[in-house]
């Protein structure tokens, strides 16, 4: 039986995306149906403010091909390198802005959904971080329980890769507004 080595607990590649493709993402996102965030999953989606705050667009990933070339090219290096796990593919892109307004934020969470009864998983997820840290204050992403990548996220177009299933949270938006990709590589349900 081979077991799962993990060399990272997390990735972060600094400034991966330059400030023209992040500006891209957003005129793009912005192309989208704005919505609040939401929490749970299928039967169990529901509004809860004080869990999280935020407004979200679901982006097409066939139509935003590049974008989502781009972090796969990423993720394929960083679960080589880090994590060894099954993957196929990514299979949403989700466009979140955290605002000061109403204290964006998004509590401890993992982005895992253990009852699906789906024949994929998500497996690693991915944050690219789309503003620049003079845009805002607060806002910062925390795992819980091991090493946070603090400055190393906090460049404009800085992406994180780590696996679904580790507990992390966004803190309040203080000032301005934080804005993010996030999306999840899936792969065949975990054994």
């Amino acid at each position: 039986m081979k077991g799962i080595v993990v060399k990272n607990v997390w990735e972060v590649w600094s400034s991966a995306l330059s400030d023209t493709e992040c500006d891209t993402l957003i005129e793009r996102a912005r192309t989208y149906s704005e919505e609040d965030a939401t929490v749970g999953f299928s039967d169990t989606l529901r509004s809860d403010l004080a869990y999280r705050t935020s407004s979200i667009r679901w982006l097409s990933p066939h139509q935003e091909g590049a974008i989502v070339e781009r972090i796969m090219q990423l993720v394929s290096a960083s679960n080589r390198n880090n994590f060894g796990v099954d993957i196929a593919g990514l299979h949403e892109l989700q466009f979140t802005e955290y605002h000061a307004t109403n204290s964006g934020h998004y509590d401890w969470h993992h982005d895992v959904w253990l009852e699906s009864v789906r024949p994929y998983a998500r497996k690693l997820s991915v944050v690219v971080q789309l503003s620049s840290p003079a845009e805002y204050q607060g806002g910062a992403f925390e795992f819980f329980g091991i090493e946070n990548p603090a400055a190393q996220f906090a460049p404009r177009g800085s992406v994180l890769i780590f696996p679904s299933f580790l507990q992390h949270r966004v803190l309040p938006v203080t000032k301005g507004t934080r804005r993010s990709l996030v999306t999840w590589v899936e792969g065949p349900n975990w054994r």
